[in-house]
Parts: structure tokens; sequence; C-alpha cells
């Protein structure tokens, strides 16, 4: 069910991202326009401020989902989120894009006044809120090696695609919030926080039979950058995450991938269901836990909720499905090479059911 691709092996990570990292549109006569869906991440969590930070760039050609309109044929709404979680509380945001300005041969971006540009040293990410009272500007240096494009087909004209263009990257740069009000106005110094992007493209409709997992973290075992953890993973299933279509645990130490579990491999199972009364029928998992066990090698790696925001987006008439972003604890432990694993930290889960 599942196909996985192999990245351009040659040359430096900037190099590889600039050409894998590119955008899919529909081409001119692409019979599946109203299933295209693409999605950048990048966020960001910074445990010494108390700070987690998620921002996603959305490009598609929903037809549930024209709530605003840009120039290119192929693309009926493009929307910038922009989500935070500080000591100071939590505020989120999303931006409705009429001007769009991508490339298929690189990376670079531009949403209205938000931009994502790649460069020799890293991904330059500028994100703000449409009142301009939240504003992010920060490079994304890229750390772990590339993983293989995650493909899982599951039907003839539905395809999902899930790169983890960097799943620990070391992030520069300052977030303001309640820019412009004397009495509130603050601005976080990020100095080499850790950060994470994927990219996700592809045809698929949310109203199908389809639900949706990823999650990721990295932490140093001894407190140093010596010895550093990352893992990433994702998991295609039914709408009831009782089947997978196709899943992926990668491991990394330092900058190398030493772990690489598919498919059977990986089981996921979500507990402890917590709904929002203004979201009927739509719940999220306040604990995660995966197991994955292969050729000797065992991880388990539990995710304690923290904060939730939800998306919600339009699937039909009166109908929605909303996409949970989460942040919270992780509880890995586990055995590779023979050499025993455990840590604790916080990372990143969306939960699409």
């Amino acid at each position: 069910m599942s196909n996985v691709v192999l990245a351009n092996e040659e040359g430096s990570l900037i190099d590889q991202l600039s050409r894998i990292d590119v955008f899919h549109p529909p081409i001119e006569d692409e019979e599946r326009i109203d299933l295209y869906n693409e999605w950048h991440y990048f966020n960001v969590i910074d445990e010494q401020q108390n700070l987690s930070f998620v921002t996603t760039l959305k490009l598609n050609g929903d037809i549930y989902n024209k709530s605003n309109f840009v120039s290119d044929p192929f693309i009926s709404s493009a929307n910038v989120l922009i989500d935070y979680h500080t000591s100071d509380g939590r505020n989120s945001t999303i931006e409705g894009i009429t001007k769009v300005k991508y490339s298929t041969k690189k990376p670079d971006l531009k949403m209205n006044s938000n931009t994502v540009k790649l460069t020799k040293d890293g991904y330059y990410v500028h994100v703000e809120s449409s009142d301009g009272q939240t504003v992010f500007n920060a490079l994304f240096k890229p750390y772990t090696e590339l993983v293989p494009l995650f493909s899982v087909l599951y039907d003839p004209n539905r395809v999902i695609n899930w790169l983890p263009a960097s799943s620990k990257m070391k992030v520069t740069g300052t977030l303001t919030i309640n820019k412009g009000n004397e009495e509130l106005e603050k601005t976080y110094v990020l100095k080499n926080a850790k950060g994470y992007h994927d990219h996700n493209w592809g045809y698929w409709a949310w109203s199908d039979d389809i639900g949706w997992n990823w999650g990721q973290a990295s932490e140093s075992m001894t407190g140093s950058d010596s010895e550093i953890y990352t893992f990433s993973f994702g998991d295609i299933t039914n709408n009831s995450h009782t089947e997978s279509k196709g899943a992926v645990l990668h491991l990394w130490e330092n900058k190398t991938m030493i772990a690489d579990f598919k498919d059977d491999e990986i089981e996921i199972q979500h507990h402890t269901y917590i709904a929002i009364d203004e979201l009927p029928n739509n719940s999220f998992p306040m604990v995660t836990v995966l197991n994955a066990t292969s050729d000797g090698d065992t991880l388990n790696i539990m995710f304690v909720t923290d904060y939730v925001t939800p998306i919600p987006l339009l699937i039909g008439v009166n109908e929605y499905l909303v996409i949970w972003e989460m942040t919270g604890t992780y509880y890995v432990n586990g055995s590779i090479d023979g050499k025993s694993i455990c840590y604790k930290t916080k990372g990143f889960l969306e939960y699409v059911a």
C-alpha cells in the first residue's frame, strides 16, 4: 500500500532540499484539481522560555473551502495559520490569502506578506497575523539528514505524500506578540531553539475514509549536543484509526538516521479522548502510544497532550472535520543496535479522524 521514494543523495543537504522540497500544483489537464492539497509546517519549541509555536502555509483546490480566491486558476483557497503557546497565554489566527507566488523548482513561497525562502544558511521564514500583532521572523537551519519521501496511494485517484524535510532544525529569530500594544507587546528571542519542518502534498478529500497521525521531537539524553536523538513518524489510517494504510518511523542520532520502521512494524493507539463543546462529534486524544519493533530494535513512545489547537475544515454541507495540532510531552524508551534509549522531551503531534 505504501511506496518509498528515495531523495537525491548527491550534494549538500541544502542542495537536496532545494530540489525535493518544491511545490506540486495541479497541471493544466489535471482532472483532480478539487482534491489538491499542499501544506508546509514550520514549528518551534523553546522549553527555557515555555514557548511553542506552530505555523502552517496551505494551498488548496478544495471546492468546499473557497473562503477566499487567489489568482492561480488551480488554487481555490490559501491560508496561513499562526498559533503559539507561552507562559503569558495562547493565541491563534488564520489569515485568508489573496496573493500567492510559489515555485516548482525551489521551496520559495510568498503568500500576501508571508514568505519562505531557502538559502545556503537554511529557511528564512516570515509570518504574521492579518492584523500585524503577531510577527515571526526566523532562520530554520536543517540539522538531520534527509529521509525518503513517504507516499501512500490509497485509491487510484488519491495519493498523500509526506516529506519530513528536516526533523530537527536549529531556529534563530524572534516572535513578537501584541505588537503595537505598549503594555502587552513582548518579543521572544530564539537562539538555536528546537525546530521542525515538513511538507505534504497530493490529491485527497478529507471526506474520504482516511485519518492521519504525525509526530516529532528531539532531545539530548546527556544534556549536551554530543548525543541528540530525533524522531518523526507518519501514519495514514482509515477514519476511525483502526486500520493503517501505511506508516513510517525514523530515528536519528545527531545527524544520522539509525533506525527506520515501516508499516506493520508500527502500532499506534490513542487513549482518553477529550471533546470540545464548540466542535460537536470531534475529539482529540490526551494520550498516544506508539510501539515499533524490527530485527531486534524496539521503540516505545508515549505522548501526553499539553496544548491543542483545532483547525476545522468544511468537508460538506454543514459538515466539518477537525485537524488537531497538539504540543505535549514525549516519553521515549527503547533499544537500537543493543544501545538503550530513555528520555522525555517536548514535541508535536497531529491527529485527524
